[in-house]
């Protein structure tokens, strides 16, 4: 008998069980994101904006079994902004396989997202993976196929180790060489950390960025104030020019375990107003990833999507690859009405 509650547990607790979990079934697969607790408290134990409802714990016998949360969010759906959740974390221990513990988890968290209004949920997950095989059964589940990224490498020989095959290795080692800066020729007039009375013009230049998206994880001003700033996890730069701020770079350290720890800057965020010219989006881009690696990433990595024209990454030097990762909908409702051919913006958590 499977009993599904809201989870009770702390970050750190939270933290142990999915590390543990997804090292039993992903640890064949490739390189392991290590979810630290700091990480999990800025997203959604620490996020007043993140109600325990939409964090659930499934029981089997009295033992934690499986745990699933979400985010809720608004979420640009075509020409609206509709209430969502962003779902993931989803880990079933394996010694309770077969008890239909997933299956439980996702069928609670729609109920609940049914009594409360809210649309759907998306999230993220690994192509051809035990994840992806699990969506596929559950019904109402909508996939939009691959998510695409963009990616830097900042340490070669930190990089080489996360890659699997000589065609992955070829591949960061031109990402490292492409558009390559002495620090000393990074000019760093007029971009500085984020402060909180940055936030209008912030705000502003999400929405800007965020015209052409047509399914994508949305901001409200709350929700964007705790993206830019939150005790040491996210780090901001932006851009000034006469006096306002016209570009935001947002990024934090995601660790990994690939035959070794390797410290990747996730890009979650960035927007340049357009009446910045070209020189000037890349000085300010290739002054972000100076401060990544000072920070100590081994690389960087962004999704690809219709907020950042793909000539400024080319030209700083980043290399699109196909990622491996897939972006999937399951409504809450059967009233959704879909775009057609969607431009999604995302996150990876």
């Amino acid at each position: 008998m499977v009993e599904v509650r809201t989870y009770d547990g702390d970050a750190q607790a939270a933290s142990r069980f999915i590390n543990r979990v997804w090292s039993e079934y992903y640890a064949a697969e490739g390189p392991l994101t290590d979810f630290q607790p700091r990480m999990l408290d800025w997203v959604l134990f620490d996020n007043p904006l993140a109600t325990p409802e939409y964090r659930l714990a499934a029981h089997v016998r009295g033992k934690l079994a499986g745990v699933f949360f979400a985010e809720p969010i608004r979420l640009r759906l075509g020409g609206q902004d509709v209430d969502a959740t962003y779902g993931s974390w989803l880990s079933v221990d394996p010694t309770f396989q077969g008890h239909g513990v997933a299956r439980k988890l996702v069928q609670e968290l729609v109920a609940r997202q049914q009594e409360r209004g809210s649309a759907l949920m998306m999230a993220c997950m690994g192509t051809n993976s035990v994840a992806e095989r699990f969506w596929k059964r559950v019904e109402g589940t909508r996939n939009f196929g691959a998510l695409g990224l963009w990616l830097h490498a900042f340490d070669l020989s930190a990089v080489a180790r996360w890659a699997t095959s000589a065609p992955e290795r070829a591949f960061f080692s031109l990402a490292s060489r492409l558009s390559r800066r002495r620090p000393e020729e990074l000019d760093t007039h007029a971009i500085r950390p984020y402060r909180p009375d940055d936030l209008p013009a912030c705000m502003a230049l999400v929405e800007q960025s965020m015209a052409h998206v047509s399914l994508g994880y949305g901001y409200t001003v709350e929700r964007l104030a705790r993206q830019l700033q939150y005790r040491d996890v996210p780090h901001t730069l932006v851009l000034e020019r006469h006096g306002a701020v016209r570009g935001l770079v947002n990024s934090y350290m995601l660790q990994m375990k690939a035959r070794g720890a390797l410290t990747i800057a996730l890009v979650d965020l960035m927007a340049v107003h357009e009446s910045v010219p070209s020189a000037e989006r890349k000085r300010f881009l290739r002054v972000a990833m100076r401060d990544m690696a000072a920070r100590g990433a081994h690389g960087a990595a962004m999704v690809r999507s219709p907020c950042v024209p793909a000539g400024l990454m080319l030209g700083t030097g980043w290399v699109p690859w196909s990622g491996g990762m897939g972006v999937i909908c399951a409504p809450a409702s059967t009233n959704v009405l879909w775009p057609t051919s969607p431009r999604v913006f995302t996150h990876l958590r």
